[in-house]
C-alpha cells in the first residue's frame, strides 16, 4: 500500500511537501536530542520532584464519580449512503471527490483507501472504488435523530461533529434505580423470519473473516478483540413490511446496559450502528469507544486500579491529541506505551513545553476532563472550500467575499456575533498558513467580515509580489463568541446600576470594557472621603454654580471626568440593545436623584443627559 501510495505521488507537490514536513520533522528530533545529551543529573533529579509533587496532586483531585460515555457512529457517511442505496452494500465505496476523501466503507478499507486520502490515490489502491458526492443536508438530518436520542440521557451532552458525542450520565443513572422495567423497554422490529435468517447468516460469515457482526459495519476492529455480541437486529423504524413481528427487549440499570439501550435506539431509529465507550473521564471514554469497534462497546470501571490497567500498555498514538509528529519525536526517546510515557515523565518536563508535559502526565495517569461544554455553545463558525490552482488576486478576492457570505448566512441562522476573524490559506505546495484579527465589536454580517478577511488576505498577496499568491484551499472562521453568561451578566451589572441609583452595590463581576473605575460602586469604609461624580454633579446643581472660585476649582475635575462620562454613555448605547431592556422603568435618576417611571431606557438617558449638562 505505502509503496502504490509513493509511486502515486512521487514528483508532486504533495510528495514534495511531506518531504519537507518530515526534514522538519527530523530537524526538530535532532535538537531535542542535543538538548537531551546536555541535561545533568542535578536538573534531571530537580525536575523529577518538580514533576511528582504535580502528580501527586493531581491524584488528589481524582476524580471518578463521574460515568462519561462517547459515542461514535460508525462510519457514518459511508452508512448513510450504504443504507439508501442497498446496492452499494457489498462494493468499495468512498464518501468525498477525486481531491479528498471523507471517509469509506470495510470493503474499501481491505485496499488501504482510508479517510483523508486523495481520490486519484485512492483509485491506485482500488481501481474498482466507487466515490460518492457528500451530501451533508442528508448527514444532518440523520445526525439530528440521534442527538434526540443521545438527550434523552443528557441534555447537556457535547457534540463533537455530526457522528460523534460525549455525554455525562451519571446523573440518569441515578433517576433509572428506580424506574419500573415498562420505563426500561423497547420494542424491536423484525421482518420476515427468512430474511432475516439470511441477514443474519451473511452478518456471522462477514463476523467470521472480517471481525465484525454486520454487513453495514467496515471501521478497523483490532485482530485480538471481538466485537461485542447484540442479540437485537431490527430492520430499523424506517422500514416497513408486512409481516411485522414486535418483540420486547428490558434494558438493565448499570451504565452497560445504558449504552446497550442507546446504541439498539440508534439502530432502530436510524438504520446505522454507533460504538461507544464508558470510562470515567472522557479522555479514556473516547479510547474505549474504538476499543470494540465497529458496533460494540468497552467499558472501564471507576476504580484507580481498573484505570491503571487499561492505561499501561495502551500505545500513545491511541490517545487523541497525539498525533504522527509527537509520537514520532516521543519515540526517539523511546516512549511508545503509557507507561513509557510516566517512566520519562522528568526527562519530558525538561524538553517539551510545560502545556505539553502536564498533558502527557495527565494522560500517563489516565486522567481527563469529566465537565462537557453545554451543547450548542459555540466556540467558532467556519467555511472552507478545496479548488484547483487560483493565482489571480481578482479571484482570490471574489472567492473570499463568497465564503464570507456563506458564513455570514451561517451565523445569523444561529445568532451568533464574533470578534475574532481568521483566513485559511493552503498553497499549491500544500502549505498552510492562518491569519487571523480581532476587531473591536462583535461581527456578523457578510460586509463586516469580508472587510477584515480582504485585509488579511491582501497581506498575504503583497507579502508574495511580484510573484502570485497560488492557493488550492481557502478558509474563513469567526470565532471569539460572547457566552450567554457574559451577556447575562453584562445587562445585570447595568441594569443594576441604573435602578440602584448613587447607592450602586458593588459589582460581583469585571466592570464593563472601557468603563472608568470612579463609577464603579464603594463602601464607605474604603472610600470615607472621596465623593462620587454624581456626588459632585448633584452638589453643583444645588449651589447653581453661583460660586466662581469653587466653578473654577471643578473645572479641572469637570474636565477629568467629561471623558468617563462620554464613555459609560457610549457602553450604555453599545450594550443595552437588546429589545427585552427597552422598557425597564421605574428607575432613579443618579443625578437629580427623581425617580423616572413608566420610560424607556432611551428616554431615560436622555433625561441623565439633560441633568449632566
Amino acid at each position: 500500500i505505502n509503496r502504490i501510495i509513493m509511486e502515486a505521488t512521487k514528483g508532486s507537490r504533495f510528495y514534495g511537501n511531506e518531504l519537507k514536513k518530515e526534514k522538519q520533522v527530523n530537524q526538530r528530533i535532532e535538537k531535542m536530542m542535543q538538548q537531551k545529551a546536555q541535561i545533568t543529573n542535578q536538573q534531571l533529579r530537580k525536575a523529577q520532584l518538580q514533576v511528582d509533587r504535580f502528580a501527586m496532586e493531581l491524584e488528589q483531585n481524582r476524580n471518578l464519580s463521574n460515568t462519561m460515555v462517547h459515542v461514535d457512529m460508525d462510519a457514518f457517511y459511508a452508512a448513510v449512503e450504504m443504507r439508501d442505496n442497498p446496492e452499494l452494500r457489498d462494493k468499495p465505496i468512498a464518501v468525498g471527490s477525486m481531491s479528498m476523501l471523507s471517509t469509506s466503507n470495510y470493503h474499501a478499507r481491505r485496499f488501504g483507501v482510508r479517510a483523508a486520502m486523495p481520490g486519484f490515490i485512492a483509485k491506485r489502491l482500488c481501481p474498482q472504488l466507487i466515490i460518492v458526492p457528500p451530501n451533508f443536508d442528508k448527514y444532518r438530518a440523520v445526525s439530528q435523530e440521534v442527538k434526540e436520542i443521545l438527550a434523552d440521557y443528557d441534555p447537556d451532552f457535547m457534540a463533537m461533529s455530526l457522528d460523534e458525542a460525549y455525554l455525562n450520565i451519571t446523573k440518569h443513572l441515578v433517576e433509572r434505580q428506580s424506574w419500573p422495567e415498562d420505563k426500561r423497554r423497547y420494542f424491536t422490529k423484525m421482518g420476515n423470519p427468512a430474511e432475516n435468517a439470511t441477514a443474519s447468516k451473511e452478518a456471522d460469515t462477514l463476523g467470521e473473516h472480517d471481525g465484525t457482526i454486520s454487513p453495514l459495519l467496515f471501521e478497523d476492529s483490532p485482530p485480538d478483540v471481538q466485537p461485542l455480541e447484540s442479540p437485537f437486529h431490527g430492520n430499523g423504524e424506517e422500514q416497513s413490511s408486512p409481516q411485522v413481528l414486535q418483540n420486547s427487549v428490558v434494558f438493565g440499570t448499570s451504565a452497560e446496559e445504558v449504552v446497550k439501550e442507546i446504541r439498539f435506539r440508534i439502530e432502530q431509529k436510524t438504520g446505522l450502528t454507533a460504538s461507544a465507550g464508558i470510562a470515567p473521564n472522557t479522555m479514556l471514554a473516547k479510547i474505549c469507544s474504538d476499543k470494540n469497534k465497529p458496533n460494540g462497546q468497552y467499558q472501564v470501571l471507576p476504580t484507580r486500579q481498573a484505570v491503571m490497567n487499561f492505561i499501561k500498555d495502551l500505545p500513545i498514538r491511541k490517545v487523541s491529541g497525539i498525533g504522527k509528529v509527537t509520537e514520532k519525536m516521543l519515540k526517539a526517546l523511546g516512549v511508545v506505551t503509557c507507561t513509557e510515557l510516566y517512566q520519562k515523565r522528568a526527562l519530558l518536563s525538561l524538553l517539551f513545553s510545560e502545556t505539553s508535559w502536564h498533558y502527557f502526565l495527565h494522560i500517563s495517569l489516565g486522567l481527563g476532563s469529566t465537565h462537557l461544554a453545554r451543547d450548542g455553545e459555540r466556540k467558532s463558525m467556519s467555511v472552507e472550500r478545496t479548488f484547483s490552482e487560483i493565482s489571480q488576486a481578482e479571484e482570490q478576492y471574489s472567492l473570499c467575499q463568497e465564503l464570507c457570505r456563506d458564513l455570514a448566512q451561517d451565523l445569523q441562522k444561529e445568532g451568533l456575533k464574533g470578534r475574532t476573524i481568521t483566513i485559511k490559506l493552503k498553497n499549491v505546495d500544500f502549505e498552510v498558513k492562518t491569519r487571523a484579527c480581532t476587531v473591536s465589536c462583535p461581527v456578523s454580517t457578510a460586509e463586516e467580515i469580508f472587510a477584515v478577511s480582504k485585509e488579511l488576505l491582501r497581506t498575504e498577496i503583497d507579502a508574495d509580489f511580484p510573484r502570485p499568491l497560488r492557493l488550492r484551499l481557502m478558509g474563513v472562521r469567526v470565532s471569539g463568541f460572547p457566552s450567554e453568561e457574559d451577556r447575562k451578566q453584562q445587562q445585570r451589572s447595568i441594569v443594576g446600576f441604573l435602578q440602584a441609583g448613587h447607592q450602586v452595590p458593588p459589582a460581583t463581576g469585571p466592570a464593563p470594557e472601557g468603563m472608568g473605575t470612579d463609577l464603579l460602586a464603594k463602601s464607605p469604609e474604603t472610600t470615607p472621603k472621596k465623593k462620587s461624580f454624581f456626588d459632585k454633579k448633584r452638589l453643583e446643581r444645588k449651589e447653581g454654580h453661583q460660586d466662581a472660585l469653587k466653578c473654577e476649582g471643578t473645572d479641572e475635575q469637570n474636565l477629568q471626568t467629561s471623558h468617563t462620562v462620554q464613555v459609560l454613555k457610549r457602553t450604555m448605547n453599545e450594550n443595552l440593545v437588546s429589545e427585552s431592556l427597552l422598557s425597564l422603568g421605574p428607575f432613579t435618576c443618579p443625578v437629580c436623584c427623581q425617580e423616572q417611571g413608566g420610560i424607556s431606557l432611551e428616554a431615560f438617558n436622555r433625561h441623565v443627559d439633560t441633568c449632566l449638562e
